[in-house]
C-alpha cells in the first residue's frame, strides 16, 4: 500500500525514482494538485479511509473544522519530519520520536487555542472545547487502511493489543493513494510485483487515469470510483508494459492484485496472484501476431477472462475454446469457438499438443466413414457433449480399424485413463476436440506415432489376447468379440478357467483386470478395446506374460484370498477322504479333477452345488475334529473383501481356486509317476 502511494507521487511529480521522495516534494505536491480538495471529491477517498477521517466525516463539517484539521495536521507532519529517534516504523523502517498521536494531540490544542482566543460566548466555547478534547487522535483505520486500533475501531477488523509504530510521514505519504486509485472486484486495486518497473509503470498507468477523469469532471462535482478494469485488463496493461520495455520482457514478473475496501464495517482485503509462469504463457501467446488480437479480445471480456486466465495458469483445458450453445428459445446462442490457430497455441501451452495430430486424423476418419445419423447429430455445435457422440465415434474407429487406418494401440493411446485398471474406454479429453475440427473441417492424413509399450491397459489387453489366441474356441471368441451385438455378452471366467491347466495365472492379476476398488466386476471397456484388437486384419500374436506392478497388495485382499483359498483346502481333504482307490488306497486324482471340471463350468446350479459342497465339507471336518459347529457358510463365502455380499468375484474366486487346486493336485501325481 505505501510503495503505491510513493509510485503515486513518484509519477504526479514526474520524478525519476520513489527515492526522490521527500518531505518537501510531498508538500509542493500536495499543493499543486491541491491534494485536499481533490481528496474530497474523490469516491474513492472514502473506500480507501472510511467516512471517519476528519476531511469526510459529516460530524466535522461544521465551520471546516474537519478540512481544516486535515490540513493543519498534514503539514505539521510534513514540516516536523524526522529521520532518527527511538522509535522504528514497522512500515518503513524509518526511525522517529514524534508519534502520529503526538501531532493529532498538538493540532486539537492549536485549535482550542483559537477557540478561546476568539470565542464570545462562554457556553459555547465549553461546549465546542469539549467536543474537541473528545476527538480520538489515536492512529487507526481513518488514517491508515486496515490497520487494527485500540479502540473499537468500528470492530471492522480485530482489536490490537499494542498501539502500531508507523512514521508519521506515512500517513501523509499515504493521502496521494486515492490519486491512482481504481476499482478491482469491488474493491480498491493495489498492485504488487518482483518487478518493481513493472508496478511503477502500471501504477503511473493509473494516476493517468485517474487524472483524466479528474479533469474531465467540473470542479463542483464529486469524481465517481473508476470501473471500467477487470484482471483481464490489467493483465493486458501488464503484457504492454514487458513488451514495450524489452529490457523487462525477461525479468522474473509475477503481478499481484490486491483489492480492498476500508469503508464501513465490511473492511475486507483479498488478492489474485499471477505467477510468473502464467504471465509467461500471456507473453508467448501475445506476441504471436495470428492470435495476438484474439486473445486480446478474450481477455478484454470479463465473461471470458477469468476462466480463461485461471484455465492457462493451470494448464487446464478451457471450456470456451470450443463451439457450444448458451441459453434456450430466444436467448440461445451458438458460440463458435475460438480459430483453429489458437487452439493449437493454447494447447501447446498446457501441454496438450499430442492431442492436436490425432484429433485432426479422426477428424479425417469421420469424415469418411461417420454414419447417417452421426452425419446428423455432427450438425449440433454441442454435439461432443451428446450421450450419442461416442458410440458413434466409436463405430467409425472400428470401420476405420477394419481398413488399416486405426489400431489396437492407437486406441489405448487416446485414452484418458490408459494407465488405469479396470479398463475405460472412455477418451472424453479428445471429444470436443475431435468435434472442433470436424466442424471447422481441420483434417489431417498422417497417423499420429504413439508410444504405450508401458501401459498397464496394453498389458491387461495383451495378457487376455494370449489366452484368447490360446483357446480351442478362439474363432467363436474372435466373432463375438467382433460382433457389435454380441461383444458385450463375451465373458472371460470360463477361458480363463481353461488357460489353468497349461498356465500360471494369479488371482491377483485377474481381480486387478476385472473388478474396480469396490471389487464391482468391470468388462465393457476392455470388450470394446478387444473389438478393436480383432477387428485389425492383421493381429499380431502374443505370449503370455504375468501382470507386473500389481496395486493388489492390501492385507483385506489378501486375509480374504487365504480364506477362500482354505476352504478350498477343505473340500479336497473332504473328497479325498470319501474318494480312493480301493485297491491302491490313494485318493481319487482324476475323479477329483473331473469333478472341478464339471463344478466350474456350471453357471445356473452353481450355488445350489456350492451349498451342497460346503455341506459336505463341514460334516467331514466336524467328523474330524469332533466339533459341533460349521465351519463354512455360504454367507461367508458370498462376502467381499469389503465384508459387502458380492456374489460375483466370490463365485469367481471360489471357482479360480478349486480348479487351482486340481491342477496343482494333477501336475503333482504326474511329477510322483515320473
Amino acid at each position: 500500500m505505501l510503495n503505491n502511494a510513493l509510485m503515486t507521487i513518484e509519477a504526479l511529480a514526474k520524478l525519476k525514482s520513489v527515492s526522490e521522495v521527500s518531505p518537501l516534494v510531498l508538500k509542493q505536491l500536495c499543493n499543486s494538485v491541491d491534494l485536499k480538495e481533490i481528496n474530497k471529491r474523490l469516491k474513492s477517498y472514502t473506500m480507501i479511509f472510511s467516512l471517519n477521517n476528519p476531511l469526510v466525516n459529516p460530524a466535522k463539517k461544521a465551520n471546516n473544522a474537519g478540512e481544516n484539521t486535515y490540513h493543519h495536521l498534514l503539514n505539521a507532519i510534513m514540516d516536523g519530519f524526522e529521520s532518527d529517534g527511538e522509535r522504528v516504523c514497522e512500515i518503513s523502517g524509518l526511525r522517529f520520536n514524534k508519534s502520529f498521536q503526538d501531532f493529532y494531540k498538538e493540532e486539537i490544542e492549536r485549535q482550542k487555542k483559537i477557540l478561546v482566543a476568539t470565542s464570545r460566548d462562554a457556553k459555547q466555547l465549553n461546549k465546542e472545547l469539549k467536543n474537541i478534547e473528545n476527538t480520538d487522535t489515536s492512529l487507526n483505520r481513518s488514517w491508515f487502511p486496515l490497520i487494527g486500533g485500540l479502540g473499537s475501531d468500528a470492530q471492522a477488523l480485530p482489536q490490537a493489543k499494542y498501539p502500531i509504530q508507523i512514521h508519521p510521514i506515512c500517513i501523509a505519504i499515504l493521502q496521494f493513494l486515492p490519486l491512482s486509485a481504481l476499482l478491482y472486484k469491488g474493491g480498491i486495486l493495489l498492485v504488487d510485483s518482483s518487478n518493481f518497473e513493472l508496478s511503477r509503470e502500471m501504477i503511473a498507468q493509473s494516476v493517468k487515469t485517474v487524472s483524466e477523469k479528474i479533469q474531465g469532471a467540473s470542479s463542483a462535482e464529486s469524481i465517481e470510483n473508476i470501473r471500467d478494469f477487470a484482471k483481464g485488463d490489467y493483465l493486458l496493461k501488464a503484457l504492454a508494459i514487458l513488451t514495450e520495455k524489452e529490457d523487462l520482457e525477461e525479468t522474473y514478473s509475477d503481478l499481484n492484485l490486491w483489492s480492498f475496501s476500508n469503508s464501513g464495517t465490511g473492511a475486507s482485503c483479498e488478492i489474485d496472484r499471477v505467477p510468473n509462469a502464467l504471465i509467461r504463457k500471456l507473453q508467448r501467446l501475445i506476441r504471436n501476431p495470428s492470435i495476438s488480437p484474439e486473445l486480446k479480445g478474450i481477455l478484454s471480456r470479463n465473461e471470458s477472462a477469468y476462466s480463461f486466465i485461471e484455465s492457462l495458469g493451470g494448464s487446464k483445458d478451457w471450456f470456451l475454446l470450443y463451439p457450444n450453445v448458451f441459453g434456450s428459445g430466444k436467448k440461445k446462442v451458438e458460440y463458435e469457438g475460438v480459430s483453429p490457430g489458437f487452439i493449437e497455441v493454447y494447447y501447446e501451452e498446457i501441454g496438450k499438443a499430442n492431442l492436436i495430430p490425432t484429433a485432426k486424423y479422426i477428424a479425417r476418419l469421420i469424415k469418411k466413414y461417420k454414419s447417417k445419423s452421426f452425419e446428423k447429430l455432427l450438425e449440433k455445435t454441442d454435439a461432443w457433449n451428446d450421450s450419442e457422440y461416442k458410440i458413434e465415434l466409436f463405430k467409425v474407429l472400428v470401420k476405420a480399424t477394419e481398413n488399416h487406418e486405426w489400431s489396437l494401440e492407437q486406441q489405448i493411446a487416446i485414452l484418458d485413463h490408459k494407465n488405469e485398471l479396470p479398463i475405460k474406454n472412455n477418451f472424453y479429453q479428445y471429444q470436443k476436440l475431435i468435434h472442433y475440427f470436424t466442424q471447422k473441417e481441420v483434417t489431417s492424413k498422417e497417423i499420429p506415432n504413439i508410444n504405450i509399450e508401458y501401459s498397464k491397459v496394453f498389458e491387461a489387453c495383451k495378457w487376455i489376447v494370449s489366452l484368447i489366441q490360446k483357446d480351442e474356441k478362439v474363432n467363436t471368441i474372435t466373432f463375438n468379440l467382433t460382433n457389435p451385438n454380441e461383444n458385450q455378452k463375451v465373458g472371460f471366467s470360463r477361458i480363463i478357467l481353461d488357460a489353468l491347466n497349461y498356465t500360471e495365472i494369479t488371482l491377483e492379476e485377474i481381480v486387478e483386470i476385472f473388478y474396480d476398488e469396490d471389487y464391482n466386476f468391470k468388462k465393457y471397456g476392455l470388450n470394446e478395446l478387444l473389438r478393436i484388437f480383432f477387428s485389425q486384419s492383421d493381429q499380431q500374436s502374443f505370449e503370455f506374460h504375468n501382470l507386473r506392478n500389481l496395486s493388489i497388495t492390501a492385507d483385506i485382499f489378501q486375509r480374504w484370498l487365504n480364506r477362500i483359498r482354505e476352504f478350498a483346502t477343505d473340500y479336497q481333504t473332504y473328497f479325498y477322504a470319501n474318494n480312493f482307490n480301493f485297491e491302491t488306497g490313494k485318493p481319487s486324482y482324476k475323479k477329483f479333477e473331473r469333478t472341478i471340471n464339471s463344478l466350474v463350468t456350471e453357471n445356473d446350479n452353481f450355488y445350489a452345488l456350492l451349498t451342497e459342497i460346503i455341506y459336505n465339507t463341514n460334516q467331514h471336518l466336524k467328523e474330524m475334529e469332533q466339533t459341533k459347529e460349521d465351519k463354512w457358510s455360504i454367507e461367508d463365502l458370498m462376502t467381499n473383501p469389503l465384508g459387502n455380499s458380492n456374489r460375483n468375484i466370490c463365485i469367481l474366486a471360489i471357482k479360480f481356486l478349486l480348479k487351482q487346486t486340481s491342477v496343482q493336485s494333477s501336475k503333482e501325481l504326474l511329477t510322483h509317476i515320473n
